[in-house]
C-alpha cells in the first residue's frame, strides 16, 4: 500500500537529482539544501469478504547527497478477515490480527524522477519476523503535458514465507495550480507456501493530488483470484529544507 505515496513526488516532495556537467561527480557531496520529509498515510482494502485490512503509519526521509537518502518507516496493520497480498500471516482467525512494522533503508535516486528504496526490518505483534522490501518509482517524459509514472514494489515476509508485489502504470490526466488528476491501472500478485499458484488481482485506478495541502487520495477497484476488490489510500506530506 505504500506505493500510493509515490504520487506525492509530483509536488516536489521527493528530492530531485542535481544535474552537473560530469554526471555523478557530486555523488559524495552533501545535498544542498538538505531536506527532511515526513509522509503520513492510511489505507484500506476489501476483497469480497475474503480479505479485509487497514494500514496506517508514517515515513521519514533525510537527504544525504543529491543521489542518496535515508528512509525510516513505522506502520501498523489490522487484518480483520482472510489473507491477501500485504499479509505476513497465514490462515484465517476469528479475531482481528494486529501487528506493527519497523523498517529502515536507503533511497537511491540515480536520475531525475526515479527513486529506488531498499528497506529491511521486522514486524512486532501478531507477526514478529523479519521482512524485506524494495520500491521503484520512475517518471517518464517529465516535461510533457502528460508524464507517465511506472511503479513496482516487492516484499518478502519471513513470518509465512510469502513474496508479494505491486505494479502501477499511470499518467497525469489534468493538472492545475490546485489539483492534479491521475489515471491508470495496476494491481497485486503474491505467491508462497500454502498458495496453490500465483495469486493476482488487477484493475483501473484514479488519483488526485491537492497541491496546496500536499494531500494525495488514491482509489483502485478490480478483479482477481479473490474476486472483486477495492482499495482507498490517503497521504499527507510535510518537508523542510535544512
Amino acid at each position: 500500500m505504500m506505493r500510493r505515496t509515490l504520487l506525492l513526488a509530483l509536488l516536489g516532495m521527493m528530492p530531485a537529482v542535481v544535474a552537473s556537467a560530469a554526471p555523478y561527480s557530486d555523488f559524495f557531496n552533501a545535498a544542498n539544501p538538505e531536506q527532511l520529509g515526513v509522509t503520513m498515510f492510511a489505507s484500506a482494502i476489501a476483497a469480497q469478504h475474503k480479505y479485509v485490512a487497514t494500514h496506517e503509519g508514517f515515513e521519514l526521509e533525510q537527504t544525504l547527497t543529491p543521489y542518496v537518502g535515508l528512509v525510516g518507516r513505522v506502520s501498523g496493520y489490522q487484518i480483520y478477515e482472510g489473507d491477501g497480498w500485504d499479509s505476513p500471516l497465514a490462515g484465517h482467525n476469528s479475531r482481528p490480527r494486529n501487528f506493527g512494522v519497523l523498517m529502515a533503508g536507503l533511497d537511491l535516486m540515480p536520475i531525475q524522477g526515479t527513486s529506488f528504496k531498499m528497506l529491511g526490518g521486522s514486524d512486532v505483534g501478531d507477526s514478529d519476523r523479519a521482512r524485506l522490501e524494495g520500491d521503484l518509482s520512475s517518471w517518464l517524459w517529465l516535461h510533457s503535458r502528460h508524464p507517465v509514472n511506472f511503479s513496482l514494489t516487492g516484499d518478502h515476509f519471513y513470518n509465512n514465507g510469502l513474496s508479494s508485489g505491486t505494479v502501477d502504470l499511470r499518467t497525469i490526466l489534468d493538472s492545475s495550480r490546485e489539483m492534479t488528476w491521475l489515471i491508470g491501472a495496476g494491481g497485486q500478485l503474491w505467491d508462497g507456501p500454502g498458495e496453490p499458484h500465483l495469486i493476482k488481482e488487477f484493475g483501473p485506478d484514479l488519483g488526485v493530488l491537492i497541491r496546496r495541502w500536499k494531500i494525495g487520495i488514491d482509489l483502485q477497484a478490480g478483479y482477481g483470484n479473490l474476486g472483486g476488490y477495492g482499495t482507498v489510500a490517503i497521504s499527507r506530506h510535510f518537508s523542510w529544507d535544512e
